[in-house]
């Protein structure tokens, strides 16, 4: 008798050993999942939060650029950002997660700033913003390609990568082409 509770204690101690260690690799794959979820999320909110700016900055050019060529990539600008928006919030939607467009003080400090340019001194100011913004979204945008969690967002993130690198360029020879400014 006293054989046979040794191995039923062994038995219960190596269930209970299994249970445990189970639990322990649930939780950290639910936690993995949920930290995969809200990498996921971060990268659509900060990629609708540029989305926005983008297309109030794109409207902004239309309207205070000199050059021809500004105010057509500013109009480029603001209507593939407004589609990228509705895709980006379609995308959310169906994974049920909710954007809200959130501003930061830096952005509405410099829209405040170009809002008060015109001419040749906006179309540069501009430009060389589109450079840098298009430069970091390429960044967020290959990081999430590349080592996004959830299928779909990574498949946005890639399609989207082209048209960034195509912007960028745009940029820069526009830029090269603006008249350059004179030294007092």
């Amino acid at each position: 008798m006293k054989i046979s509770l040794k191995r039923t204690e062994l038995f219960v101690i190596t269930l209970l050993v299994i249970t445990f260690l189970s639990l322990i690799t649930v939780t950290f794959a639910l936690s993995n999942a949920s930290s995969s979820r809200n990498d996921d999320l971060q990268f659509l909110q900060a990629a609708a939060n540029n989305c926005v700016w983008k297309m109030n900055l794109g409207y902004l050019a239309k309207k205070q650029a000199a050059s021809n060529a500004v105010k057509l990539y500013g109009g480029i600008m603001a209507t593939d950002h407004g589609q990228y928006c509705q895709e980006l919030n379609r995308l959310a939607d169906r994974k049920g997660m909710t954007l809200a467009a959130d501003p930061d003080q830096v952005r509405k400090n410099t829209f405040v700033f170009l809002s008060q340019e015109y001419g040749a001194a906006f179309d540069r100011n501009y430009i060389s913003l589109m450079i840098d913004d298009n430069q970091r979204d390429l960044t967020l945008y290959r990081k999430e390609a590349e080592k996004g969690h959830d299928e779909e967002i990574r498949a946005f993130a890639a399609n989207i990568i082209k048209k960034l690198e195509s912007y960028v360029l745009a940029a820069e020879k526009i830029l090269l082409d603006l008249p350059k400014p004179v030294l007092k």
